[in-house]
């Protein structure tokens, strides 16, 4: 049986690593998509460590000032200074500060959403590309159902209705597990959709059906001949939905739906200065300026990857 079933896994992973090479040489010729890649990343440090950094450059006396909740009633509605580097809101607080925090809290629920959308969009594509019948019936039908409705407004309906509940479940929490609960629920018939139309297209290639012949497992032929074969898909269908998870979580948190201080996103942060905007433009700017810089960033870099990883592109 082994000697059977050698051959088909060879095949099959043969194929992946021939999508796979000379992906980075691919996508280091795209300078747009390059470029994004090391921003998002320099993004995803300077939130993670940016905020401590921030505040040892001051004297211990004096590193609360930065921590993003303190007031500093000296400097409310405060323009930049070496202080505060892109200045104080309306409470005195640091508005870099908080926009690291802000920053921090949009990949964080652009990657639990992605992760949900991989993992159940995902799966739920590759059983009823594969399956067919019934399978592909019911959670086909159950896509088309939620794609009939508008995705935010379904998730504005969510976060409104249950917003209260999940602060009193979950607490402080609650609100930001709620957006990413109602973001996901809008967002996985479309990575089911991708998923399903690769996975038909992918189980008749030969190692499928040699694989089939010999009698391997559904759960063997899914995650070690089909899966490697639609990953690259996946990849580049969830890079390109994080920009439009980022602007719908702004959209919530504009809205009042979303996260609540003293938590901050980059939607509260406007939501909170959108009263000021004539005498204060800069409170809403820079937020602003980040959630534009994000969208294309991941606009871009999933345009690369795209590029990069398509199997009909391997020049």
């Amino acid at each position: 049986m082994s000697v059977i079933v050698e051959p088909a896994q060879v095949i099959a992973e043969t194929t992946a690593q021939t999508r796979r090479r000379g992906f980075l040489a691919r996508l280091s010729k795209n300078r747009v998509a390059f470029v994004s890649g090391i921003f998002i990343v320099t993004l995803v440090l300077l939130s993670l460590i940016g905020p401590t950094v921030y505040q040892q450059l001051l004297p211990p006396e004096q590193q609360q000032w930065r921590d993003g909740i303190f007031q500093d009633y000296d400097a409310i509605n405060a323009n930049p200074s070496a202080l505060h580097w892109l200045g104080a809101d309306y409470l005195g607080r640091d508005n870099f500060a908080r926009l690291l925090g802000a920053i921090r809290i949009s990949l964080l629920v652009a990657g639990v959403v992605e992760l949900i959308n991989i993992g159940f969009g995902g799966i739920l594509g590759l059983m009823a590309g594969y399956r067919g019948g019934m399978w592909d019936i019911l959670f086909s039908r159950l896509a088309d159902m939620l794609f009939a409705f508008p995705g935010l407004l379904l998730a504005i309906l969510i976060a409104a209705v249950f917003g209260s509940v999940a602060r009193d479940v979950f607490g402080s929490t609650g609100r930001l597990l709620l957006v990413a609960a109602a973001l996901s629920l809008v967002s996985w018939p479309l990575m089911f959709r991708f998923v399903r139309g690769e996975t038909l297209s992918v189980k008749k290639e030969d190692y499928v059906t040699a694989a089939q012949s010999i009698g391997a497992r559904v759960t063997r032929i899914l995650f070690r001949h089909i899966l490697p074969n639609v990953l690259w898909l996946v990849i580049v269908a969830a890079t390109l939905d994080v920009a439009s998870v980022i602007v719908n979580e702004a959209t919530l948190s504009l809205l009042g739906l979303g996260i609540e201080e003293p938590g901050t996103s980059l939607g509260l942060m406007i939501f909170k200065a959108k009263d000021k905007l004539q005498q204060y433009p800069l409170q809403i700017f820079f937020p602003a300026l980040t959630i534009t810089l994000l969208v294309l960033a991941f606009s871009f870099l999933g345009d690369g990857l795209r590029d990069a990883l398509d199997p009909t592109n391997q020049g």
